[in-house]
């Protein structure tokens, strides 16, 4: 990040460098066919918002939630590990069932890059870390060695210990459809297809009212909001909360009782 000199004083301008070295401006409120920062990298604005950056799977709409489209079904679900981890290891060998990965297409080089490995799932260990780098592992399924970001401070065997591996959520974004999807973030902008931008995750935000609640705001204490099924909110006092829906965060604006409000909402995702 940089700042500049004005008569407003000094300001944040938005700027950040690329992989390759080069500043981008405005990086914020831009998109890219080429990922220009690791899936997940965040940002922080001078007024507190926040910012994750991500890669599209279908095309995104700024104003509605971003979803985590990599289906739970497909990622490397719990198997004993085929190879003993020792203590102070920092990597690890997984088992990867056929037609694994988004698309069932098995996983590219470094795509798991920023996501999650757990191993061991007893209540007495559980070691949770961070993928930085991975083979490659075609559809047909295989073991396959990840790296972590920090050592392994338990011994696990191959008899009797497991492992489970999570892709980064930021990397399989898609414009909400189902009540099951995660949001991970809403769009600064209108993001093409396959494409890369970052998504906000904090701080105000205009999220698009939902279609069972056009008018949010409108009933005593209805400050909170919550995403459905297509990546828009309702007011709390719209759906049955009950039912698990993912928060969003809560209305800024005063309103009176019968009167709705402009859907600005405080985004709680991820501070």
């Amino acid at each position: 990040m940089s700042t500049e000199q004005n008569h407003f004083g000094t300001r944040n301008v938005n700027v950040c460098v690329e992989t390759d070295g080069r500043p981008v401006e405005n990086y914020l409120y831009k998109q890219s066919a080429a990922a220009k920062f690791r899936a997940g990298k965040r940002v922080m604005t001078w007024d507190g918002r926040v910012f994750r950056y991500g890669t599209s799977k279908t095309a995104l709409l700024s104003g509605f939630g971003a979803a985590n489209y990599f289906t739970v079904s497909l990622h490397v679900t719990y198997a004993v590990i085929p190879t003993a981890i020792a203590t102070g290891q920092d990597w690890a060998d997984v088992t990867v069932s056929a037609s694994m990965g988004y698309g069932a297409g098995g996983f590219a080089e470094d795509e798991l890059v920023g996501g999650y490995i757990v191993v061991g799932h007893g209540a007495s260990k559980v070691q949770n870390r961070c993928v930085v780098k991975n083979q490659v592992m075609t559809a047909a399924g295989g073991t396959m060695r990840v790296w972590v970001d920090g050592q392994f401070e338990t011994a696990e065997t191959v008899s009797s210990d497991g492992a489970e591996l999570y892709p980064n959520p930021y990397k399989y974004l898609g414009k909400g459809a189902l009540q099951y999807q995660a949001f991970m973030g809403v769009p600064a902008i209108n993001v093409t297809s396959t494409y890369s931008a970052f998504m906000q995750t904090w701080g105000p935000c205009w999220i698009t009212p939902g279609g069972a609640d056009g008018t949010p705001g409108d009933s005593v204490c209805d400050r909170m909001v919550y995403f459905v099924g297509d990546g828009s909110v309702n007011g709390g006092t719209a759906i049955d909360e009950e039912q698990g829906h993912q928060p969003a965060g809560f209305i800024i604006d005063t309103t009176a009782s019968g009167t709705g409000a402009l859907p600005l909402v405080m985004l709680q995702i991820t501070p």
